[in-house]
Formats: C-alpha cells, structure tokens, sequence
C-alpha cells in the first residue's frame, strides 16, 4: 500500500489551480497527481510510479501535457527558490533544475549531428527530492493540514 498526501481539501484546492490553468478534470486525474506527486518526491524514474496509481505512462504525459498548460511553472520557480535558499549558488540551482526538467521529459531533443563529435560529455545533476508541502504549494494549496471541526456552542 503506497501513502496517499491528497485529501479532498487538498483535492479541492488543486482543482481550482487546475482550472485557471486549463487542465481538464477526468475520472482518474486526482490518481494520476497522486502518481505525479509520488514521482517528484521520491525522485525516482517514471517507470517505478506504483500501479495502485495509474500506469507510469499515464502519470508521465499527463505531466508534460499539463506542464504545457503551465500548471508546473511555480513549481519549477519553487524549487530553484529553494536550491538557493539551501546555499546553492544561481548557476548550481539553474543546472539542477535543468537537470530535473530533463529528468522529468521536460526538454525538448534535438539531434545535433554535426556537433555531437565536438561536444564533452554530458553531466546532470542527481535528482533531488522534494517534500510535498513544497510541491502542493507551488501548485497554490493553501494549506496542507486537516482543519479541525468547528466547536458547537452551548445553550
């Protein structure tokens, strides 16, 4: 059993980015964030996303299609925010991002077939791990923790 971060206040509020975003709602869209939130977490490869949560295909183009809607641009601000704050310098944090965007499937592959013989060897950086309240709120959920019930007033 994989832990599950979204609850339906969670959910709630997600919807509400998603909408402003133009990201369409269907049926297993609250399984495929799970998925998706999953994946950023952890750090580890797409393929490894639980199957309780959807196929790991599913959860990598829903990610790219709605990163085309720019549901993940303050994220991506987020986390180089964060990089920065730790002491990484704006030249590590801007790679490491890159590194993550290219990790993600984010980066767009074009052959440089001239170039390729020229060129030294490529180096990203190792994907780093986010917690979920840092990713849930670059995706504008407000707050993450369970409001407890209101108190009844006695007569």
């Amino acid at each position: 059993m994989t832990r599950r971060y979204i609850t339906d206040e969670i959910w709630n509020q997600l919807q509400q980015t998603m909408a402003a975003k133009g990201c369409y709602d269907v049926k297993n869209s609250r399984e495929v964030m799970e998925a998706i939130l999953w994946k950023l977490r952890t750090g580890a490869p797409w393929r490894d996303v639980p199957t309780e949560f959807c196929p790991w295909q599913t959860a990598f183009n829903r990610f790219n299609r709605w990163a085309e809607k720019g549901l993940w641009a303050d994220f991506f601000l987020t986390y180089e925010a964060k990089l920065i704050r730790n002491g990484y310098s704006p030249t590590e944090a801007t790679s490491a991002l890159t590194s993550m965007q290219a990790e993600l499937g984010l980066g767009q592959n074009e052959p440089l077939d001239d170039l390729a013989e020229e060129l030294p060897p490529k180096f990203t950086w190792p994907v780093m791990r986010m917690e979920i309240r840092s990713i849930l709120k670059s995706l504008g959920v407000k707050s993450t923790t369970a409001k407890p019930p209101p108190k009844l007033s006695r007569r």
